[in-house]
């Protein structure tokens, strides 16, 4: 019920944010900005896409092999679907990721090992974005002409290095854990943090996690600068590398259906200070939107189809013992 509860209010708030922004704006200028868009960029931007969620994929293979969970190739393919696609839906954006602990732990039976990788590919990416936003602030300081910009970027890097120093010391993770007031909470705690800090011993893997991470946060920043091209607008490509991090950290904020709403008044906000107007920065936000969203759709049809299987051999089992 409070998971219903949490959808309807989600979609609620995306609904009320995007009437707010098509009546400031106007929803027939909108609409008229994405017509004008070049189909073969927008392809390419599709495939770029694909490639993203490959790159992301392959991370996450990458770091269950390292904690010895073995599965087929297809069923991690469902578990990932089945997390892309819950990602859209549940509160905040990694809500996904309790579906694809849950999944693959009714295959492989290792909850701990398997939300550890979860955990660590998440931050992976986290810290690849922070290292984007970091640098090409130094490289394009220009245009950082409000210090207000500088606080999100300042912010997210400090809750990353939080999050490092917590899964990879023991110091600090003994100390918060006494927080956590429920004893069995407090054990399960320090099982996962155990499996986390096991890859404290493992530097070529957390490096070649980083290393994808790193182009796939890329391959996200070019994907809304192709989609930019598309409607006509070609800006520096730096100025994609700070706005486009800090606008997917504010849609991770769990208040909208798959940050709608959130992400759009960002690219309506961040755009602005290199002078494109706001219909054409929301345009380009719900073009970005609209292939998360076919991803994610294809995604649920790839996760239906899986448990419909599985449920059908589970009804052959069932019926070949009670023969």
């Amino acid at each position: 019920m409070k998971v219903i509860f949490s959808i309807v209010l989600r979609a609620s708030i995306s609904i009320v944010m995007l009437f707010f922004l098509f009546k400031w704006i106007g929803i027939k200028k909108i609409i008229g900005v994405t017509h004008t868009a070049r189909w073969e960029l927008l392809c390419l931007t599709g495939l770029l896409f694909l490639l993203i969620y490959i790159l992301c994929f392959f991370r996450w293979c990458l770091l269950l092999k390292s904690a010895g969970v073995n599965a087929p190739f297809g069923r991690l393919v469902v578990s990932y679907a089945g997390g892309i696609f819950f990602n859209l839906f549940l509160p905040s954006t990694i809500g996904g990721d309790f579906v694809r602990i849950a999944d693959l732990t009714n295959h492989a039976k290792r909850t701990r090992e398997i939300a550890a990788t979860v955990l660590l590919d998440r931050l992976s990416g986290f810290v690849a974005l922070s290292l984007i936003v970091l640098i090409s602030i130094g490289l394009g300081h220009t245009y950082i002409k409000e210090q207000g910009i500088l606080n999100p970027v300042l912010i997210l890097f400090s809750i990353v290095l939080i999050m490092v120093w917590i899964f990879f010391t023991k110091n600090l993770f003994s100390k918060l854990k006494m927080l956590i007031p429920v004893n069995s909470f407090r054990i399960k705690a320090e099982s996962l943090h155990a499996e986390i800090f096991f890859f404290r011993k493992k530097k070529k893997v957390l490096l070649d996690s980083l290393l994808i991470s790193l182009l796939a946060q890329i391959a996200i920043v070019f994907s809304y600068y192709l989609i930019f091209l598309s409607l006509g607008y070609k800006l520096n490509l730096i100025f994609f590398f700070i706005a486009v991090p800090l606008i997917n950290v504010a849609a991770m904020i769990p208040l909208s259906i798959g940050g709608l709403g959130i992400r759009d008044m960002g690219s309506a906000f961040f755009f602005a200070k290199v002078g494109i107007t706001k219909d054409i920065a929301v345009a380009a936000s719900l073009l970005n939107f609209s292939f998360m969203a076919i991803a994610s759709i294809l995604c649920g049809i790839i996760y239906v189809v899986a448990l419909h299987n599985r449920w059908l051999q589970r009804g052959k089992k069932i019926s070949g013992l009670e023969r």
